[in-house]
């Protein structure tokens, strides 16, 4: 599967970057995660905003789905998948890093003129379309596929003591296995009994979690650090490449990222202070 934007077609094909329908949409969305079982768990969600292409799958003369791609174990497989949600299962042992999504809308018979209004010009009224021709390409979707990752992500976080670290103050020691935060023994307590509290974790979300994930990243652009061969980084950069995000990037926001990788710290936060109220 060798798909991209700039290949050039005999038919209409509707996507994004092309202008062969006067207007249309093949809107996608996918979910991912791993179950009990070890299997990758992947949910799509197609929806196709043109009549012609919608009426072709109904009849059965298209068929919707997606290329599931790994590159890195050779894995390529097309997938089947109705229009609206559906859920399949992968065996999460055959794929590992960089994982590849393309949805795509193909032909499973020969159309003699596939005609509308919605089709630009330049084609005609009609247009032989031949078994098997791809007549829709989505937007490429990547993660990656590393089990280690889908460990909650406040498992790369370790609470130790630290005598010259200042009372009330904390630290970060990214130097470990694991993003280590250093705090004064009765800070050190007051941390840990606000953790072991119901939603606790959500309470110091933004104290303690959201400043050392924006201490790490800041240090990761400033360079000068090498934490490759961490444990906790294997993880934190597996979440920012499905975040499509570069840690290093001098340009990404701290801030910003901190805020995605976490899951929205502060709409936990304001949901927890409602609850109590």
């Amino acid at each position: 599967m060798k798909l991209n934007y700039y290949m050039r077609y005999p038919h209409p094909v509707l996507s994004d970057y092309s202008e062969d329908y006067v207007s249309g949409e093949f809107s996608c969305k996918f979910e991912q995660n791993i179950t009990a079982s070890g299997e990758l768990r992947l949910v799509s969600s197609l929806q196709i905003a043109n009549d012609l292409l919608t009426d072709l799958i109904n009849t059965q003369a298209a068929s919707a789905g997606y290329f599931l791609v790994c590159r890195r174990t050779y894995f390529n497989h097309l997938q089947l998948a109705p229009l609206g949600e559906s859920e399949k299962f992968f065996d999460a042992a055959r794929l590992f890093g960089s994982v590849i999504i393309r949805p795509v809308v193909w032909t499973l018979r020969e159309i003699a003129g596939l005609a509308s209004p919605l089709i630009h010009p330049e084609f005609g009224e009609s247009v032989p379309v031949a078994k098997g021709s791809i007549i829709a390409l989505g937007p490429e979707f990547r993660f990656s596929m590393d089990q280690k990752k889908y460990k909650p992500f406040d498992s790369i976080f370790e609470l130790a003591r630290s005598e010259t670290v200042t009372e009330n103050t904390v630290a970060v020691d990214h130097d470990q296995d694991r993003i280590t935060i250093l705090a004064r023994d009765e800070t050190y307590k007051a941390i840990a009994a606000i953790r072991d509290i119901n939603r606790g974790k959500d309470m110091i979300l933004n104290t303690i979690y959201l400043p050392a994930v924006i201490e790490v990243i800041s240090r990761l652009q400033a360079g000068g650090i090498n934490v490759e061969g961490r444990k906790w980084y294997r993880v934190f950069k597996a979440r920012c490449v499905d975040l499509g995000k570069d840690p290093s990037d001098p340009s990404i926001s701290p801030l910003e990222l901190a805020q995605q990788l976490l899951r929205g710290p502060l709409r936990k936060t304001i949901s927890l202070m409602e609850s109590v109220q």
